[in-house]
Order: C-alpha cells, then structure tokens, then sequence
C-alpha cells in the first residue's frame, strides 16, 4: 500500500507491502488517523477534482494513489524528526536517547548513543540534584526497594556511591513473594556485593506479616478474584510499600527510596489529571511517618536500563503480561510525550510537581484503615477494596 502524505512542510511517499489497512500503514509511521483526512481524487475538468473520502479500514485493490492530508497547521515531520534528526555514535553502547539540540530550535534534535558508563553518569547526576532537596526534618538514613530490575538497580548504585549517605545507612530490601520479582533476587545479591552493601530478603511469609495479610499468594489470588481487570502490579505496589516502610521503621529509618522513573510519574500524573485530581506529590511524597523518595524520578526508563542491559533484559522476560487499558495508555502516552518533543516530559513533571504543592494528596481513610490518595476512590472501588482488605488481612 502507496500514500502521499501531504503537509505544510512537504510531501512524503509512506508505503508498506505488510499494511493490511490504510490505517495500519498510517500508524505504522506514527500519524494519527484523528489529525488527517484521507482521500482519493478524480478529475472532473476545468483543473477540478472530487475528492472521496477514505476509511482508515480501506483495504488497497486497485494500486490508485491514496492521499493523506494533515488536517490541522501542525508540523508533524518536525515533530516525527524526518528530518531534524542527527546522532551522536558511541563505541560499545547499550542505550540511546533523544535530547533538543542545544543549538537549535524546537524540533531539532540528537539521538544519542550511551554506553553502559554514560547511562550511570546520567542516572548519578540526576539522583544528585534530586537528593540536594532531601527535606531537613528526614534524617540521612533510608531503605532502598530493590527488585533486580533495570531502575532499582541504577538506583541503587547511584545512591551508594552519592556521597550524601553513609555506606551503613542505604539499605538495600527486596521483597519476594510477586512470582516475576521473585526471579531477581541472584541480580540484587550479586549487585549488592559489587557495591559492598548487605541485601535484605523478605521472604514471602515475613512479608505478610509486615503487611498485616495472612499471606501474600492468599492476597494475591483474592485481588485477581475481586479486581480481573487490573494488572498484579497494583497488588505489588502496594504490598512493596507496607513491606518497605516496616523495615523502614525496624531500621530507625523514616525514609525510603524507590526507583520509579521519569515514565512512571509522568503516566501517574496524566491519570490523576484525567480524573480531575491534583498530581501526587514527587520526588518527595509523605505517606504517614515515612518519606517515600524517588530519586529517577527525572530519569527515562530506556537510561536506566543502559546501566545494567543484562540484567533489565532478564527482568523484561520474567515480567507478567499487562491487561489494564488505563495504564497501557498514560505510559504510552508518556512514551510518545519525549519523542514527539525531546524535554516536554520534563517540563511536564516540573508543572506537575508545582501543582501537587497546593494540596495534600495522600490521607488516612479510617473505613479502610489504610492511607489512600485523596479524592481517587470511587465508592463501587471503595467497596471491592474493603472487601478485599476483610478478606486477606490477619
């Protein structure tokens, strides 16, 4: 299939033998079928034409030429880099990005190949300004999540080695009982010792009990009962932060740090702002007497993994398939956010963060004797929940 996608900035020819649809060709090249107009034409004399419209089902059968016009004055060749695109070739890489040239203007930009060194300096330099605003009244003393993947694994190295820290006070915890965390635990241990700190391994039953449920296969099979349209991250996440603001507290430590990157908080945000809701508060969020800190916070996730490709390859394997729509989409539309335009994402989490300052965003909700984001539950939600809570806590 043949289309000549017409814009303000010049013509382009988009074919593809494997598009089955005009609208598979056309996403296939990253246009949307909601900013153009498709069509074919036939003279009619006089240098007129009646154009027919297309559907984006339109299956090609006769080889005439399909024409895509951008419906609106936009530049989507600057914004898809057909031509604004340098790189900058590194020996050895194990990553790219895509940042603003520095010397241009805003659709010009530079692919840049990273190796597995660049990656890490990336990742300490912004876990470092991060860090700079660590509040006064949270003492320098923190537990680390840790899952073997490719963000926790960056984060830690780069907590350790930030010298705002004593060695003796970052303390590495991984929880197991999630059955694709379960398979890292080698990958922390072996990172620990290469780092010359002590990982703590929560094994399934004394994670259930810091989190107050009976146990966590018990929890995890009531959540997939009463939530099928979730994915069994929601259940880890919240597990992981009962797990780790109790060792948190066994520690003397009211602070803990997790490896949630520039995607993650971007794909929140966007969540919360759809619902009408004030974004969570980041880096640093307040849950109760813990101060939960996400130093990546500011680093793309395709970064992080450049620290330690092997090892984030082996996590991707071991992951479970995702089947909630809601997060699909925000982490998509995250994804697009910096390729569309290199440093809109951060400018995003920058307005966000200033946002989630005018409000308290995390409550205690004395029904479900739990803290919850405020204004997020729905009451049919709120119902599930509670019924989940009654039937797997001890």
């Amino acid at each position: 299939m043949r289309v000549r996608l017409q814009t303000n900035h010049g013509e382009y020819l988009l074919a593809d033998d494997t598009a089955k649809t005009l609208g598979a060709l056309l996403r296939q090249f990253g246009i949307p079928l909601s900013a153009i107009w498709t069509y074919r034409t036939t003279p009619l004399g006089d240098g007129r034409r009646k154009a027919d419209f297309l559907p984006s089902t339109t299956v090609e059968d006769g080889g005439e030429e399909i024409i895509a016009r951008v419906s609106r004055n936009i530049n989507i060749p600057g914004l898809l880099g057909n031509e604004t695109t340098r790189v900058r070739p590194v020996e050895n890489a194990s990553s790219e990005w895509t940042f603003p040239s520095p010397d241009g203007g805003a659709f010009q930009r530079v692919v840049a190949q990273m190796t597995p060194e660049e990656c890490l300096a990336f990742v300490k330099q912004s876990v470092a300004r991060t860090l700079e605003a660590w509040p006064e009244d949270v003492p320098r003393s923190v537990v680390v999540g840790t899952s073997g993947g490719g963000d926790s694994n960056a984060l830690l190295s780069a907590m350790v080695e930030s010298g705002r820290f004593a060695p003796s006070q970052v303390r590495p915890v991984m929880m197991l009982g999630i059955p694709d965390w379960d398979t890292q635990v080698e990958n922390a241990r072996q990172l620990c010792g290469s780092l010359g700190t002590e990982l703590r391994v929560v094994e399934e039953a004394e994670a259930a009990e810091l989190c107050g449920v009976r146990s966590i296969s018990d929890a995890r099979d009531h959540f997939l009962e009463l939530f099928p349209d979730a994915d069994l991250e929601f259940l880890g996440t919240w597990l992981l932060r009962r797990v780790l603001s109790a060792c948190a507290r066994q520690a003397g430590a009211r602070a803990v740090a997790l490896g949630a990157n520039r995607e993650d908080v971007v794909a929140e945000h966007l969540s919360r702002l759809v619902r009408g809701l004030m974004p969570l508060a980041a880096p640093y969020r307040r849950i109760g007497d813990v101060l939960f800190a996400y130093p990546m916070w500011q680093v793309p996730k395709k970064i992080g993994d450049g620290v330690y490709p092997s090892f984030s390859l082996e996590n991707y394997e071991a992951r479970n398939a995702s089947f909630s729509p809601g997060r699909s989409v925000f982490y998509y539309f995250s994804y697009w956010m910096s390729e569309l335009l290199p440093g809109l994402d951060v400018s995003f989490l920058d307005g966000a963060s200033r946002l989630a300052e005018r409000e308290q965003s995390i409550v205690w909700d004395d029904s479900l004797d739990d803290y919850v984001s405020s204004g997020e539950i729905v009451e049919e939600t709120r119902k599930r929940w509670g019924r989940f809570l009654d039937a797997v806590r001890r």
